[in-house]
């Protein structure tokens, strides 16, 4: 129905076959858009997708990022397989977000019975062919971080510090986060994870241990120091030993070479090459001279 030009209401009567065909061509636009929505899926890179059947029965996965066909009585559950990150550290409040995970940081004992707190972040991946597997033990990955991985990250952690000492854990981080790091993947491998890196960002003792690491620290360079000295002093004293012997050794020579032939020998050396000079030589008394000192009178010519 509607007005005409003078304000009349008229009604019009449509073709009931245009009528029909409309609405049942809008119903097949609608059940086609629903059949594509629900019939397919795009996949992103970096994600696994498990399919499950409307009975919870898994029906199977997909790990190729594009467009996938699936039944529309299927619905699909997203694993990411890029790095996560699982980082605890300071005093942050619990959170996950699929394979990713924050929390305070992790509170251990070492070796030596002291107490420390320590931040710690953990890089893993999900290979996808477990994503099938981790759905049937865990439901979503969300689930699965929180129930399992963030509890492995803290107990790990708190067994492997067990091994190290105070001082080991303060001056050789690097071997305790090796340790680590190796502790998990061989946990994760049958899981299908890897882990991509563990980092300590730091350990915390009470200042009482930490100040008692800083005198030990003292102490013990003032100890190397005052050994350094001794041995400087030792190595001189070797010097000046070997200096003495070495004169005393020439001095033994000399003194055995020196007999009273040689003596005489130099001793009338000496007198001849004064007297050769012109000069005037006195002997004792009791001594013959054997040296002609006077000089020699000029031939005559």
């Amino acid at each position: 129905m509607f007005k005409n030009k003078n304000g009349a209401s008229q009604t019009v009567n449509l073709n009931p076959r245009i009528g029909k065909g409309f609405v049942i061509g809008v119903i097949i636009a609608i059940l086609a858009l629903i059949i594509l929505r629900h019939c397919f899926y795009t996949q992103d890179i970096g994600e696994a997708i498990v399919q499950k059947n409307w009975d919870g029965k898994i029906l199977g996965s997909t790990s190729e990022p594009g467009l996938h066909l699936k039944a529309p009585w299927v619905s699909k559950v997203s694993y990411d397989t890029r790095n996560n990150l699982i980082n605890f550290y300071g005093d942050a409040d619990y959170r996950y977000d699929g394979g990713a995970a924050n929390g305070p940081d992790v509170t251990i004992n070492d070796k030596s019975g002291a107490s420390a707190d320590i931040d710690i972040q953990v890089v893993y991946s999900l290979d996808p062919s477990a994503a099938e597997q981790l759905y049937a033990d865990y439901g979503t990955q969300t689930n699965y971080t929180q129930s399992y991985l963030s509890n492995d990250v803290r107990s790990v952690t708190r067994e492997v510090s067990g091994k190290y000492d105070t001082i080991t854990m303060l001056t050789d981080r690097s071997q305790f986060t090796k340790a680590v790091q190796e502790a998990l993947a061989n946990k994760w491998e049958a899981d299908g994870l890897h882990v991509e890196q563990v980092s300590v960002q730091d350990v915390r003792y009470p200042e009482t241990i930490t100040s008692k690491y800083a005198e030990a620290q003292s102490a013990e360079i003032a100890k190397q120091q005052a050994l350094n000295e001794q041995e400087t002093a030792k190595v001189q004293a070797e010097t000046k030993k070997i200096d003495a012997q070495g004169e005393a050794d020439a001095n033994a020579i000399l003194d055995s070479s020196l007999t009273e032939k040689v003596l005489k020998q130099h001793y009338y050396d000496t007198l001849k090459y004064i007297g050769g000079k012109g000069n005037l030589v006195v002997v004792p008394e009791d001594s013959q001279p054997i040296i002609n000192t006077t000089p020699a009178t000029p031939a005559a010519e």
